[in-house]
């Protein structure tokens, strides 16, 4: 049977009992859908956004997308670390970005071949490069290839949506969404950002 954003809404109100009327208040989400975006121009807007509000986020993307055409290096993982902090980016995601870079400067197949990999494959060899954690690579399979079954404990804004649904005796238990976990954690940011909880 063809998965459809219905089908998935259906499944995460039967595995997790009490969340059906915080679901249907929300927009049905759509399938997730791989990007079309280079890796190397998604992994360091993914990066930079890490741990950050998505408007302070865009900012500094859009200051270090400037000086990359300004540069002409093509695109935000080849500029130089000083140059990304220079741009608001921390030290510690500059040498991240940077170590995307090298990667895909030298290992350019490795990084080809993310998109045919298995989410516990890709999310082990994407935090093998310098700088990058568990959330950065879940983020990468999630909404870059499209992964449907990744819940990022990691996520504080998951944890602290949890705890909310606990406190109205709705326990979230990601391991039943199967094989669904990454809409049901769509869902949940969702009701955070609509403030529903």
């Amino acid at each position: 049977m063809k998965t459809t954003p219905a089908i998935v809404r259906q499944h995460l109100i039967d595995t997790q009992p009490g969340i059906d009327l915080l679901l249907l208040q929300l927009p049905e989400r759509g399938l997730l859908a791989a990007s079309e975006t280079p890796v190397i121009e998604a992994l360091p807007r993914i990066i930079i956004r890490q741990m950050l509000s998505l408007k302070a986020s865009a900012t500094i993307i859009e200051r270090a997308e400037q000086k990359a055409k300004a540069l002409g290096v093509g695109c935000i993982a080849y500029l130089p670390a000083e140059e990304l902090t220079g741009c608001g980016v921390s030290r510690s995601k500059a040498s991240a970005i940077n170590s995307v870079a090298h990667c895909h400067q030298t290992q350019p197949e490795r990084i080809d071949a993310w998109s045919q990999m298995s989410s516990a494959e890709l999310i082990k060899d994407v935090t093998q490069l310098k700088g990058i954690g568990p959330w950065t690579a879940s983020i990468l399979a999630m909404f870059h290839f499209a992964h449907e079954d990744l819940f990022p404990i990691q996520d504080s804004s998951l944890r602290k949506a949890m705890s909310l649904l606990k406190d109205q005796d709705i326990l979230i238990i990601p391991e039943r969404a199967q094989p669904y976990r990454s809409y049901l954690a769509c869902y949940l940011w969702d009701m955070l950002d609509q403030a529903r909880l």
